[in-house]
């Protein structure tokens, strides 16, 4: 086809492109972009930072905070961490302009302040995830909630050798 036949039909087409930034992009119902956390309804569980396939959210560990840093220059926008919240606490907006001239514009953190374990002091989970999870579990197994995972541990093996020892007496007459 001759250049002469292209430019004839391109010119009884029209224009295929819109003229961005002079005209707003035609973006879709279904269109992904830019992420954000609410801080009010995240309670740092986690969930986002271990389905996101390019590691765009993390979680940082700060002493006696935990903080979900969320690193827009990563993000493939496939809306996993969305799907997987189960606080629905991250919203998919249609911000795609995110241009900046700076890194630390990129990056976005909901901090949490964590909570300390009752037996040896270690920081463990955040206090949000610890109190929700305290409002819904019974209240003979909140003392081991209030445990880091290794005290917890130990909790439950010191059980198990006290119920080992005593099935493993001889009963007496028998």
């Amino acid at each position: 086809m001759s250049f002469i036949k292209i430019l004839g039909v391109a010119l009884s087409r029209g224009r295929a492109t819109i003229r961005y930034p002079l005209e707003p992009p035609l973006i879709t119902p279904y269109f992904r972009g830019r992420i954000e956390i609410d801080p009010s309804k995240c309670v740092g569980c986690g969930a986002c930072a271990r389905i996101c396939p390019p590691k765009a959210i993390e979680i940082v560990e700060q002493g006696d905070k935990l903080a979900i840093r969320y690193f827009v220059g990563r993000c493939i926008f496939c809306a996993m961490c969305f799907d997987v919240c189960p606080q629905s606490a991250i919203e998919v907006t249609k911000d795609f302009e995110l241009a900046s001239l700076t890194l630390e514009d990129l990056y976005d953190e909901v901090v949490h302040s964590r909570r300390r374990c009752s037996v040896c002091g270690e920081p463990y989970l955040t206090t949000k995830l610890v109190d929700r999870v305290l409002q819904s579990i019974a209240p003979e197994l909140r003392e081991r909630l209030e445990m880091c995972p290794r005290c917890r541990r130990e909790s439950v093996m010191k059980v198990i050798a006290r119920a080992r020892i005593r099935y493993a007496e001889p009963v007496e007459g028998g």
